[in-house]
């Protein structure tokens, strides 16, 4: 039987509190191409998406997308260099993964996740790093989960998800892990189809939810 199991953590509102820096540089970037994003707008329907699929989404010509992916990007990493708030919780359930296999899957390009990752110190706790660099398809697809859980050597079903938006839940119950969303990016009631909903993840029991040595029991 199957004994180890692993926990695969998105990044960008779970560990850090990264997700204000992104609408605002997405909103600044688009409207350079005169359109439009609302706070409710990227909230709502764009928060689990990366760069590529936000672009693609709303820019109709292929280099202009490039460019402003590129463009998003380096603003993005200018306003990281001067810090970037983690969130407490976040990383207190990092601190508890003893005895556990760890990974981070993120929508975030892997230079902005490696930054991310080093100025907090955290870079060591995971064995795996899935970015959207290294994904044909990005969340909601569920690659970037079964990516993470191949380069740990568990199955997915031994996997527990962190997660803070609707899209990035689909992705991780379509690898078929168990989901643990987290309030920090969106209101409770669009976090339902997650396993376990919760405002704070300093209170997760991981072992709950993928005993050593069982089969995990999804809700």
């Amino acid at each position: 039987m199957d004994t180890e199991r692993g926990v695969i953590f998105d990044m960008d509102g779970v560990l850090i509190d990264s997700e204000p820096l992104h609408f605002l540089t997405t909103q600044e970037i688009l409207a350079t191409y005169g359109v439009p994003m609302s706070e409710a707008d990227y909230y709502g329907r764009y928060i689990a998406y990366s760069d590529w699929e936000v672009m693609e989404l709303l820019l109709p010509d292929a280099s202009a997308r490039q460019a402003a992916v590129q463009a998003k990007s380096r603003r993005y990493l200018e306003l990281v260099a001067a810090g970037i708030p983690p969130f407490a919780d976040g990383l207190e359930l990092l601190r508890r993964t003893d005895g556990w296999r760890v990974a981070l899957a993120t929508g975030s390009l892997r230079h902005e996740a490696e930054l991310a990752l080093a100025s907090l110190g955290i870079r060591e706790r995971f064995q795996t790093i899935v970015t959207r660099d290294d994904c044909v398809h990005g969340k909601p697809h569920p690659e970037p989960f079964l990516r993470a859980a191949g380069g740990l050597g568990v199955s997915p079903e031994r996997c527990v998800a962190i997660e803070d938006s609707p899209g990035g839940i689909r992705a991780a119950k379509a690898a078929g892990m168990v989901c643990v969303a987290v309030t920090h990016s969106c209101p409770r009631a669009r976090l339902l189809e997650a396993d376990l909903v919760v405002d704070d993840l300093g209170s997760v029991d991981l072992g709950g939810l993928v005993p050593a040595g069982e089969a995990p029991h999804a809700g």
